[in-house]
């Protein structure tokens, strides 16, 4: 099925406070900006913990009522276990309905470019799940009874307790600058996660009681990200890595290790704050953001879909 063909829905995890607000409606902006489809008529779904209020939500929110995007609350008790990581885990907890893919985006990523490419290889008909690995290992927590991650034997560990074969193809951290680190299976950063709607009865099913006993295990503030690794190998998904040019970190270091160009980046994760303030893409702060003389090659391309946006509402 061509990429033009197939229904993708994005989806977003945040707490309801005007910073998150203004990265959705900024997010929402890319998304519209590509014009074509599937991406000007693709559903957006915001994923809101905090115990919210989700009539105040929307009402903050007004803009959203001319796009097709939906807000979704987490349910209380699951907020009340998990925190963020249950907002987090939240977004495989919905019905794909219509959608063929959905895309799971941190607050902080942004589309420069279509994900067209991604769109034609994944499949449709078996669960298959796509991601870029991780920059490191994972953090582990004082209540941890893992080994560290640093060496050989914390992922076979993990996956022992689970249960899981281990795979035959394992792959290197995206920021592993000296290649001193052990090889692990694919651990995704979760700023841009693609599977198709097979996949996601599964990781629903198993997202909660897994992400408990990952905590149990590690008390990793990863939780998310290695219990997607546990589900997608345990249940034999269709599992490949992607590129850098999929989440692209505003990190020069990753951009290098990766071999990446601007004019090649598909989605941008702006998680660094050396250079820029993800507070001041608020409507009241942007000028802050677009008067600043920026270094960073990545950030540059920020700024620039920043002043269109700006444009966009002034």
């Amino acid at each position: 099925m061509s990429p033009l063909k197939k229904r993708v829905e994005f989806r977003i995890p945040i707490s309801p406070t005007e910073k998150f607000f203004s990265l959705v409606r900024f997010y929402n902006f890319a998304l519209r900006h590509l014009h074509t489809p599937p991406y000007r008529d693709a559903r957006l779904s915001v994923v809101v913990g905090d115990y919210c209020d989700l009539d105040d939500v929307r009402r903050k929110n007004k803009w959203s009522e001319s796009f097709n995007v939906t807000w979704e609350r987490v349910p209380d008790e699951v907020f009340a276990e998990f925190h963020w990581a249950g907002t987090a885990n939240w977004r495989l907890c919905i019905p794909a309905g219509e959608a063929d893919v959905v895309i799971l985006s941190d607050a902080d990523t942004v589309l420069l470019r279509d994900i067209d490419p991604l769109l034609s290889e994944l499949p449709i008909q078996e669960p298959a799940v796509r991601g870029h690995m991780a920059h490191v290992q994972p953090p582990l927590g004082e209540g941890s009874t893992a080994p560290s991650p640093t060496c050989p034997e914390f992922w076979p560990w993990l996956f022992k307790l689970f249960d899981i074969p281990w795979p035959i193809v394992t792959y290197r951290y995206s920021m592993d600058v000296s290649g001193s680190l052990p090889e692990c299976p694919a651990y995704f950063n979760l700023g841009f996660i693609a599977l198709n709607a097979k996949a996601l009865p599964i990781f629903s099913s198993e997202i909660i009681e897994t992400t408990r006993r990952v905590t149990l295990a590690t008390d990793s503030f990863m939780r998310c990200q290695i219990a997607m690794t546990i589900i997608a190998y345990r249940a034999g998904i269709n599992i490949a890595t992607l590129p850098a040019v999929y989440n692209a970190a505003n990190d020069l270091d990753h951009l290098r290790l990766n071999e990446l160009s601007i004019d090649q980046i598909r989605v941008l994760h702006f998680l660094r704050s050396d250079e820029i303030d993800r507070g001041e893409l608020q409507p009241q702060l942007i000028g802050n953001l677009l008067s600043r003389h920026l270094r960073n090659p990545a950030n540059i391309a920020l700024q620039n879909l920043a002043r269109e946006y700006y444009e966009s509402f002034r």
